[in-house]
Order: structure tokens, then C-alpha cells, then sequence
């Protein structure tokens, strides 16, 4: 079976889940969010969402769990990165993003104060210009609905991607802290 980031429980088996490609609006304390389920194929959902957002972009890599010994830790890019970069770094690791469950990832765009965040539950949240961005995502054939969250389900730690693990810590010189509340969803 191929290696993927979220099971849900179905008689006595956790199987692969897939979102419906569905997004919708969330109320939050702060700005409203957009949450969204795609299917497949997250970060090349995630790079053209971000095509509307100007540069340059933070990144933060959330390791929730390491099978390598790696510290539990939020990992900063340790400087703004240009669009290229940042679409190559998320080329580069791709399908441990989206096979994976061990972390998140966030893509921030600085000036527009806008963040992409890919959870561990294989979801997307937008923060930032939500109508422009669900007009993406209505293009992509997403649909505006309730996005279905499994219940139970399971996080995947899967041993193929241990070494991608270490190649995207050795990445760049990153800026490493503390797990924050709410990291370990």
C-alpha cells in the first residue's frame, strides 16, 4: 500500500483518507479562515494559492514527531524567502508533506500578513484574502461545502520518509524553538 498521511477507521481497519475537495469559511477568534480539503495533490494547491500573494515568504516547518531522534521543535526559515525558493523548497519535500503525518507546514507571506498552513491532518487553512482565494479554489473544481473531518483516526509516521526527515532538517540553518500550544493538534 502507498505510504499516506491520515487514516480513518472503518470497521476494525484504519484505510487511507481522502478529503472530498470541499473548502469552506471558519469562524475563528481572530480572521475568519478558509479550511480545505483537497483530494490530492496539497502542495501544488498551496503554491497556486499563493500565487496571489506578494513575496517574500516565511517558512516554518512544525516537527510534531520525529522518528529520527530530531527534537520535537518549530523550525524557522532563517530569512525571507523569494517566490522561487519557496515553490522549490515545497517541490523538494512534496510528497513527505503529503504522505507524511508527522508535522505542519506554513508559508507566510510577509507584507500581506497572509499564511497557508498544511496540517498534519492533511488540511489546508488560508489566512488572508479568502475571496480571492476560493475563487482558486472554485477553478480547481473544489467545492464550497462542510469539509468531513474523520473520526477516529490516525496519524501516520511512515519509516520511508525517515531520511527526508533528516535532508529537510539539513536544509537550511534553521531557526529552531519550542512547540507552541495548539502545535500538537
Amino acid at each position: 500500500m502507498k505510504p499516506h498521511k491520515l487514516s480513518s477507521l472503518v470497521g476494525s481497519d484504519f484505510i487511507p483518507y481522502r478529503y472530498s475537495n470541499t473548502w469552506n469559511i471558519e469562524k475563528t477568534i481572530g480572521p475568519d479562515r478558509l479550511v480545505i480539503g483537497p483530494s490530492a495533490k496539497q502542495i501544488d494547491l498551496m503554491i497556486q494559492l499563493a500565487t496571489i500573494l506578494p513575496e517574500p515568504f516565511g517558512i516554518l516547518y512544525v516537527l510534531l514527531i520525529s522518528r529520527k531522534g530530531n527534537p520535537s521543535a518549530r523550525y524557522q526559515c532563517p530569512y525571507p524567502c523569494g517566490r522561487i525558493e519557496m515553490e522549490s523548497f515545497l517541490r523538494k519535500f512534496q510528497e513527505f508533506f503529503q504522505a507524511d503525518g508527522r508535522h505542519h507546514l506554513w508559508v507566510m507571506s510577509l507584507p500581506a500578513s497572509s499564511t497557508l498552513v498544511y496540517d498534519q491532518h492533511d488540511l489546508i487553512y488560508a489566512y488572508g484574502p479568502l475571496k480571492q482565494f476560493g475563487r482558486i479554489l472554485s477553478k480547481r473544481g473544489l467545492e464550497k461545502d462542510a469539509v468531513r473531518f474523520p473520526v477516529p483516526h490516525r496519524h501516520n509516521y511512515n519509516p520511508e520518509y525517515d531520511e527526508e526527515e533528516q535532508r529537510l532538517l539539513e536544509h537550511w540553518n534553521w531557526r529552531q524553538s519550542p512547540l507552541m500550544e495548539g502545535d500538537d493538534l
